[in-house]
């Protein structure tokens, strides 16, 4: 899902805090810090995350040109996964843990062993699989201080809004009627008054429809 094709449905966050002087640097370096690196059938882990060029979901050789567009700065989050069918992982670890008893001849497995045979099957079914890939894109308008990240899904959201946190060290606040009238410079006055606005249905008696 992206911001250069696809739908335009995104979800909108206001970034609150200031851009440090030395923002380039320090984003760069951070962006390198999170981003994506390959799982491999050897790891443990079924899933990564992490940032990948907006452009190229391979790229992760992160220059400023390639972060930085005029006053956007772009990026892809990306986050694959493993995904073994749960009935040929018990069929080829049945097999397994039978092939091992006979050969050491043994009526029952320890905990520890049936931990590693489920270990070395799934290593093995990883070798014949490739993991799931999902990139979503993620847009930053530095001056606006808004971003704009293209999923509504909540728990991805979610995640997104932790992991950009975790880069870049400032928060995000999902846009809301509040937290537009936020934006706009409201004296002490205005902000106390609007701490106290209560949802009001504007719309009085039964709606008709004309045929």
């Amino acid at each position: 899902m992206g911001a250069f094709q696809g739908n335009l449905t995104y979800k909108l966050f206001f970034v609150e805090g200031e851009l440090p002087d030395d923002w380039k640097d320090r984003y760069l370096q951070s962006i390198r810090k999170f981003s994506f690196e390959e799982l491999t059938p050897d790891s443990e882990e079924e899933e990564a995350m992490g940032w990948v060029s907006v452009l190229r979901p391979l790229q992760t050789d992160f220059v400023l040109n390639n972060v930085v567009y005029d006053d956007f700065l772009c990026l892809g989050l990306r986050k694959d996964r493993y995904t073994l069918p749960s009935d040929l992982l018990k069929a080829h670890l049945e097999e397994l843990q039978r092939e091992f008893m006979r050969k050491n001849e043994k009526q029952r497995l320890s905990k520890f062993e049936r931990e590693d045979l489920k270990t070395i099957v799934k290593r093995r079914l990883k070798e014949q699989t490739l993991p799931k890939m999902k990139v979503t894109d993620m847009v930053w308008q530095l001056s606006a201080k808004r971003v704009r990240y293209w999923s509504q899904s909540a728990s991805q959201v979610e995640v997104f809004q932790e992991f950009f946190e975790d880069t870049f060290g400032l928060n995000l606040l999902p846009a809301s009627p509040y937290i537009y009238a936020l934006q706009n410079d409201l004296d002490d006055d205005e902000l106390t008054n609007l701490a106290t606005v209560e949802p009001a249905n504007l719309v009085t008696g039964s709606p008709t429809i004309d045929y």
